[in-house]
């Protein structure tokens, strides 16, 4: 996979606002080389400056997400109910010039050389074709999102389940949320690198900082049941909702 074996790479996806998350797996993993980060930063969450104040110091390869595009263009969430509209308004109220700059500098779904190795990097959605990549999806829905690469190794995200799956003779790994658990576990979910393995890995964080800068986004004063099932979507680690599949994966002891 990567070649380098004196090089360990940090591969996270799908922060989501969640300072705290992010900064837990800093900490734990605090003698990385690179980080190969696969979109979704701030959107949604309540602490959007903080998050990418940490996540502008880690140097490496970061691509975007459907979060990152929707904080740049406001037209791609207007017809969102009203709760959602709200909270990412808010959200891009927050960003500064240097924030936005950071957003529409991230690269392109493509392949890339990590190591002494290419490697497919991509957020995982394909609008009209793929919602989500969980671990039994068709293999057809896996390829969709590898149909223009020869790269044998696939890191994806957006589905915020933490799995590998081998479709013919490539390997897709999402490393799974750092800052939305929707399995059921309230962790930062992430992936490393090194002597050329992959390994997935987990860290526990404290997610009071997070619910306090969530009651200061003011917006939602207007919305407090919406406010209340965000809040505890975080604190029963089900990102959006107990419901199928996840509810199901969280079963089968997914993260």
């Amino acid at each position: 996979m990567i070649n380098d074996t004196n090089q360990k790479v940090l591969v996270i996806a799908d922060i989501h606002g969640n300072r705290e998350a992010l900064q837990a797996i800093v900490d734990s993993e605090g003698d990385f080389d690179i980080v190969l980060f696969l979109g979704d930063s701030v959107s949604p969450g309540p602490q959007p400056t903080e998050t990418l104040e940490l996540l502008r110091s880690l140097s490496g390869i970061q691509i975007y997400g459907n979060h990152d595009l929707e904080m740049l263009d406001a037209s791609l969430t207007q017809n969102w109910p009203p709760p959602w509209r709200a909270f990412n308004d808010w959200v891009r109220t927050q960003l500064s010039h240097e924030d936005l700059e950071f957003l529409r500098d991230l690269n392109e779904y493509g392949d890339y050389r990590v190591g002494n190795a290419d490697v497919h990097l991509c957020h995982g959605y394909v609008p009209g074709r793929v919602r989500h990549l969980i671990p039994h999806s068709p293999d057809d829905d896996f390829n969709a999102i590898a149909q223009y690469t020869k790269a044998s190794t696939v890191f994806f995200g957006h589905s915020h389940v933490q799995f590998r799956r081998r479709v013919g003779n490539r390997e897709f790994i999402n490393p799974g949320s750092v800052g939305q658990n929707r399995c059921g576990k309230v962790l930062a979910c992430y992936g490393v690198i090194e002597e050329n393995q992959f390994e997935h890995r987990q860290v526990s964080y404290d997610p009071s900082p997070w619910i306090s800068a969530l009651h200061r986004v003011q917006p939602l004063d207007e919305y407090p049941e919406f406010r209340a099932w965000f809040e505890d979507s975080l604190l029963s680690g089900f990102g959006i909702g107990k419901t199928d599949p996840w509810t199901r994966l969280a079963r089968d002891g997914y993260c």
